[in-house]
């Protein structure tokens, strides 16, 4: 296994999301604190749009990075650039389809936008924009699939790392100078096209083949295969976005677009961090995907418990931060009073965070395992909760509800997995992956409970104070989670993984 590789991908992955963090907050505090909360939601609420229109795409990207694992490991240029040229055609008709449905919804985003006092033509031309912005994607990034399946997605995260601070970064200064977010919009699409067209180049620098064989063909068995999964893959993300698109959706729709700013604002944070943990957990994905190959179904559990404890640590500690900064963050560094959202909704908020997270290992396993045809059913189902409870929740608890929803449809999600994963692929009772979950969160809960009265009759006001309990969040939510686990095999066994790997790498070396 490429462990040189995965370390980067890891490394610059995570750096990646925490630079963004940063420029991405303090873009977002110039558009509420210029252009208001008012305009923040309504861009929430139409790159929510927009994402559930691209899901014409969602299906072949993962599909095709599955079956070039075995091409690249096997070394099948033809293959390999059968499954690219499949690839880029799929792009081509997608990009088409994205253009046709968004100018179809066009005329009518301003119905779910509540009491918004943005001109019909301004709602709409926001609209345009991002749709522009969405197609220009799709027709300029499908080479980058191949640098992820060939464990290389450290240099995309470098070219879109660039990208993303340049855009916020252009974002914030036209603001400041003029108030005009179309502009920046623009400036946006320009770059975004810019970074994808330099990944599509150096692709071409680095596998000089795809161009040679820019016309061959794929055998029909595989045509088959790759076709049958994208059936499954395309109705498990169309409820993936679904699920993770609704809730703002619903928020404006059914309370009002200004409540959907000061939501997108506290999901900034919160999916910020998560974010880092995607990265990592996404890095993985390329050595899991080579490891799950050699059929060692002991071997497969073991590494997936062993990162589910690794992603506890760090979600355990993160949520603690979370619950206990989150307010004074947004009050006193941030932004300011008026955008506080009540404790019960950053409660649920840090629920939906944690689950999330600890969701992570078992997506990531789902999707190198081939069991397409099985998370389709899962995505269904967890979809379908989220909608029904949300909607029954808002009208009594108003967006706490929608957050509450959420948290039951993501325990929903996890226990689908777990049941597929094990009963399925690996043929293995799920109990003592469970007893992990929720020990996990239990002790999560006693952590959270302990610490943030503790941070709180600290907390004094200033950047300072501000400083100081989040080292003494962390430190306090780390050291628990390691003296607890100090003498299990789950903190000895992550070690030995590592030493695991490192000898592998050391082994193929040398043959």
């Amino acid at each position: 296994m490429q462990i040189k590789n995965a370390i980067k991908n890891s490394f610059f992955g995570m750096l990646g999301q925490v630079v963004l963090i940063v420029v991405g907050f303090f873009c977002q505090r110039t558009m509420n604190l210029l252009m208001g909360a008012e305009l923040v939601g309504m861009n929430g609420v139409i790159s929510n749009i927009i994402a559930i229109l691209s899901v014409s795409e969602l299906g072949i990207s993962t599909a095709v990075v599955y079956n070039l694992y075995a091409a690249i490991a096997g070394q099948d240029e033809k293959r390999i650039a059968g499954l690219m040229n499949l690839y880029r055609k799929a792009y081509l008709v997608f990009a088409a389809v994205i253009l046709g449905l968004g100018m179809a919804v066009m005329p009518f985003v301003h119905l779910i936008l509540n009491d918004v006092t943005f001109s019909l033509g301004y709602i709409r031309l926001v609209f345009f924009l991002w749709l522009v912005r969405t197609v220009l994607s799709y027709l300029l990034s499908y080479k980058r699939s191949i640098l992820i399946a060939d464990q290389r997605e450290y240099l995309v995260s470098i070219t879109m790392l660039v990208v993303n601070v340049l855009n916020y970064t252009s974002t914030i200064v036209i603001l400041e100078l003029s108030r005009n977010y179309m502009l920046a919009l623009g400036i946006n699409i320009v770059v975004e096209a810019a970074g994808n067209l330099w990944i599509a180049a150096y692709v071409d620098r680095k596998y000089p083949f795809l161009a040679r064989l820019r016309k061959a063909p794929l055998e029909r068995e595989l045509v088959g295969r790759v076709v049958d999964n994208i059936r499954n893959i395309f109705v498990t993300r169309l409820f993936t976005k679904l699920l993770l698109s609704t809730d703002k959706i619903i928020v404006s729709g059914m309370i009002t677009t200004v409540v959907a700013g000061l939501y997108t604002n506290y999901c900034l944070i919160t999916q910020s961090v998560l974010n880092i943990m995607v990265a990592f957990a996404g890095a993985l994905k390329p050595t899991l995907g080579h490891l799950f190959l050699e059929k060692d179904r002991d071997r497969d559990v073991q590494a997936l418990r062993q990162i589910t404890f690794l992603l506890f640590l760090v979600a355990s500690t993160a949520s603690v931060c979370v619950f206990c900064l989150i307010t004074p963050f947004v009050r006193d560094l941030w932004l300011n009073e008026t955008y506080l959202m009540e404790m019960g909704f950053v409660a649920a908020s840090v629920g939906q965070f944690f689950f999330t997270a600890m969701g992570l290992p078992l997506e990531s396993v789902m999707s190198v395992t081939g069991l397409f045809h099985r998370e389709r059913n899962v995505a269904i189902i967890t979809t379908l909760v989220n909608l029904v409870v949300s909607l029954l929740l808002v009208r009594k608890l108003g967006v706490t509800g929608i957050a509450i929803g959420t948290i039951i449809a993501y325990l929903v999600q996890i226990g689908c997995r777990m049941r597929v994963f094990f009963r399925e692929y690996v043929k293995q009772s799920a109990g003592s992956y469970l007893a992990d979950l929720a020990q996990y969160a239990v002790v999560t809960a006693v952590e959270t409970a302990l610490i943030y009265p503790l941070t709180k009759r600290i907390y004094s006001g200033g950047i300072l104070s501000f400083l100081v309990i989040a080292v003494t969040a962390a430190a306090l939510a780390l050291g628990a989670g390691l003296l607890l686990y100090c003498r299990s095999w789950k903190l000895r066994s992550v070690f030995g993984l590592f030493r695991e790997m490192v000898g592998r790498r050391a082994e193929s070396r040398g043959q």
